[in-house]
């Protein structure tokens, strides 16, 4: 029993230790199982459950800085506190988030990005600035039909998002402006989304105390784009904005993508690849919805910042041009308010209309005012002459210009409504002031048009634009080249304003033209250096020769040409040398010249613009100055020439009216004549002036004009210098050089000088010609000033141009003077007395 009993315990024992080695293998089998799932395969399968995935993000490089001459800075990049969204992050109610969210930073005055391709106020239209192609990709993006105007786009989407229809079509619209932003992003929702650029630490703080309420709202620190010179600066450096689809097929070449920022017009697009860094990259763990997981550190690749580029712009010199020009354009408009130019004078009703023909009395404000105010009531009186009008600006404006001219919309109504859109300021005493019968609206105005609160662009009136270009002769620097009016870029970078655009587009003055690149006017006696010149070199006459002046002049038939003398006084300027007919811009003189060079009675009419457009050429005029912006000519490629010649009068005529009889396209000796004083054909920028007056005051070496100084990497090592070399060297002889240079030097000095009465006194010897250009009969003539300094050592050339800007007040040579002596740190003060010039 007992050997039983023991048989029986070694069985139990034999199976329980098969049992025991069974567990072992099995939980050995599951624990190896475990390592392989969780261990070995522990990423993969998670991948495989998870669907998570690694996404290279680009970490942008910061864009290059751009400085003047002395490396002042001009654009650069200033850190800035952002609000972004984070598209990944869930929100029960996101379209009250959102509204949330806007109102926040409203009301702590942030701007808000909008890039919303719908205006803001009815009626809706689209902001794309007539670019068709981004306006079909956009509608696809959001999918849209094709067809669908603005405001249908903008109701349906409304309804697309499910808005509220509580909401005004205002709110409505701070939603559609994210929500659209987000849609287009929806398959990169790892990519974050900036709200607004800048903002303040007193709205960090309510976003981090309403955390919970902006649950895919952050705070982050990002480079801004600004332009420390702002208006003085803008059509020069151009601006920064997103990179379009068909600009992508440019710059796909060099690893572009729809997510990178351009230069979109000056240096900053012409040095484009320059300024652009090398972009680093870092890796974020997304969901299969696209949502971020965390970011994964290692990998990361530090970008490498854009290169510096140094101008050959002088920023103080550059202000204070700007500076001179305003403040000569806003004395003559002034002299035209008040009685100082009989001829081309306005009246008040004038002055109100203009005002409200360039907005500067804000329609929009008006519609939209509230009750109690002067806005209200003007905007009552509109909507009762026609209540369409409510959401029709332009309607608006029509029925308010009219009823100024009825006398039922009153000026003084006009002031006060300027005082309560804070265009004009004023205290308790100043409201009094206004409504005092005593002083007219127009005195109120001119006083505000004087302390400067009402710039000349702003009125609108003749003259309020003008171009000045100013160059260093030995290099073809540009020291200064003046747009007036100007806008400010930094309304286009970081957070690009459509309605600040809207507005400058709409504006009669056109402050978004680059005039001294891309105006051309015709020069006037300006030109009559380059007559002379080509009289001299190929010997019609010499330094010496004399040519009477008969006051008009009939040898190149009717109509008759006469001397401006003759015109305005009855009387001649005797028998004068080349020296002296440029003093006194002789227009009989250069008549005569030029017909010597060749005319019908001797079969030679072709022979005498030939020669003249032979020095034409050589002086530049029918060639781009070289800068590296965009300018007139580079779109003026289908044209045969660009110079008053019998090429480009045909050409021109043909475009007019394509069955013009031949006769009227024939080159006749009245049009060499007049080319030889600047008119008939002659039509140039300031900058194609400024190139040849820099040639001819060198001595005859035609340098490009260029803006580039060197480019240096962020670190200072030098990429590029800029190497000055003329293009051109025109042979000239010593003598005739001088006679021209005597001219013009008498032109500010002389006897009979036509500018000798702004000169007197002037402590700096100046070398100048001014011209006067009429372009029609109901405006003031377009005024040319050119000149270099000093006489005796020139260093500068410059030009400036005043379209409609010919006043009792000499704006041009006053310009002038103020340029010259801020380029030779001169002390100057603001002219008190006026006087009369006879520049023709």
């Amino acid at each position: 029993m007992n050997s039983d009993m023991n048989r029986s315990g070694e069985y139990v024992t034999s199976r329980l230790i098969v049992f025991i080695v069974c567990v072992i293998i099995i939980f050995s089998i599951l624990i190896v199982k475990l390592f392989r799932l969780q261990i070995v395969m522990g990423e993969f399968l998670q991948n495989q459950v998870v669907g998570t995935t690694l996404k290279e993000i680009t970490v942008k490089a910061p864009r290059g800085s751009i400085y003047d001459r002395y490396g002042r800075p001009l654009a650069v990049n200033t850190s800035s506190f952002t609000v972004n969204l984070d598209p990944s992050v869930q929100v029960d109610d996101l379209n009250a988030m959102l509204l949330d969210l806007s109102n926040l930073l409203t009301e702590n005055k942030e701007d808000l990005i909008d890039d919303f391709p719908i205006s803001k106020e009815r009626p809706y239209i689209f902001l794309f600035n007539g670019d068709d192609a981004q306006e079909k990709r956009w509608k696809a993006d959001m999918d849209l039909e094709e067809s669908l105007t603005a405001e249908e786009a903008f109701y349906k989407l409304r309804s697309k998002f499910d808005i509220d229809k509580n909401l005004s079509d205002e709110d409505a619209r701070k939603i559609l402006s994210l929500r659209s932003t987000l849609y287009e992003k929806r398959f990169s929702q790892f990519i974050p989304i900036t709200v607004a650029y800048n903002i303040k630490k007193e709205t960090i703080g309510a976003i981090e105390e309403r955390k919970s309420s902006f649950p895919c709202v952050y705070i982050d620190v990002e480079a801004l784009r600004t332009y420390p010179s702002g208006k003085y600066l803008s059509h020069i450096l151009g601006y920064i904005r997103g990179i379009t689809a068909s600009e992508l097929e440019t710059y796909e070449q060099y690893g572009y993508t729809m997510n990178d920022i351009i230069g979109k017009d000056g240096i900053e697009k012409s040095f484009e690849l320059e300024l652009n860094g090398t972009d680093g990259k870092k890796y974020v763990e997304v969901d299969s919805l696209g949502r971020r997981i965390n970011t994964v550190e290692d990998n990361y690749i530090d970008p490498i910042p854009g290169n510096k580029v140094f101008l050959t712009i002088d920023i103080d010199l550059q202000k204070a041009a700007y500076d001179a020009l305003e403040n000569a354009l806003k004395n003559a408009i002034v002299s035209r308010l008040t009685g100082g130019n009989s001829k081309f004078g306005y009246g008040s009703e004038k002055l109100f209309t203009s005002m409200l023909e360039a907005d500067t009395i804000r329609m929009s404000d008006i519609l939209k005012s509230t009750p109690n105010t002067v806005s209200y009531a003007l905007m009552s009186y509109v909507t009762s002459v026609d209540p369409e009008a409510l959401h029709d600006t332009e309607k608006a404006r029509e029925i308010i210009i009219e009823g100024l001219k009825k006398n039922t919309v009153s000026q003084r109504q006009l002031v006060q409504i300027m005082l309560e859109q804070g265009t004009i300021s004023g205290d308790d005493a100043f409201k009094k002031f206004i409504m005092n019968d005593s002083y007219t609206p127009s005195v109120i105005i001119i006083n505000k048009i004087r302390d400067g609160e009402i710039t000349p662009q702003m009125t609108n009136l003749d003259p309020c634009t003008g171009s000045i270009v100013v160059t260093d002769i030995n290099n073809g620097d540009i020291l200064a080249a003046v747009t007036y009016p100007s806008y400010d870029n930094n309304y286009f970078v970081n957070n690009f304003d459509n309605e600040y655009y809207a507005r400058l587009q709409k504006d009669p003055t056109t402050p978004l033209v680059n005039r001294p690149f891309t105006e051309p006017r015709a020069p006037g006696s300006t030109f009559k250096m380059i007559t002379s010149i080509a009289g001299l070199e190929e010997g019609y006459i010499t330094p010496y020769t004399t040519i009477y002046d008969k006051g008009t002049f009939t040898d190149a038939g009717y109509p008759y040409a006469n001397c401006w003398i003759a015109g305005s006084y009855g009387g001649s300027h005797g028998s004068i040398n080349v020296s002296h007919a440029l003093e006194v811009s002789c227009n009989y003189f250069f008549y005569d010249l030029s017909y010597r060079m060749g005319n019908s009675k001797y079969g030679g009419t072709e022979k005498g613009i030939k020669t003249l457009n032979k020095y034409m050429e050589l002086f530049g005029l029918n060639d781009s100055t070289g800068v590296e912006i965009y300018e007139l000519y580079d779109s003026m490629e289908d044209y045969p020439t660009k110079i008053s010649s019998p090429e480009y009068k045909e050409f021109l005529y043909h475009v007019i009216d394509p069955d013009m009889p031949e006769s009227d396209l024939k080159w006749y000796d009245g049009d060499t004549i007049r080319t030889a004083i600047g008119q008939c054909m002659n039509n140039y920028t300031a900058a194609n002036m400024a190139k040849y007056v820099n040639t001819l005051a060198n001595g005859g070496k035609r340098y490009p004009l260029h803006f580039l100084n060197e480019i240096t990497t962020n670190d200072g090592k030098l990429v590029r210098k800029y190497n000055a070399q003329p293009e051109l060297v025109i042979d000239i002889k010593p003598e005739n050089l001088q006679a021209v240079y005597e001219g013009m030097y008498l032109v500010t000095s002389g006897s009979n000088g036509t500018l000798t009465n702004h000169f007197r006194n002037y402590p700096i010897k100046v070398a100048a010609k001014s011209g006067t250009a009429e372009q029609v009969p109901t405006r003031s003539e377009h005024t040319t000033f050119v000149g270099f300094a000093t006489y005796d050592d020139p260093q500068i050339a410059l030009d400036i141009l005043l379209p409609y800007g010919d006043d009792s007040t000499g704006p041009a040579p006053t310009v002038a003077k103020e340029v010259i002596a801020s380029y030779m740190r001169l002390e100057s003060t603001e002219e008190k007395m006026s006087y009369n010039t006879l520049s023709q």
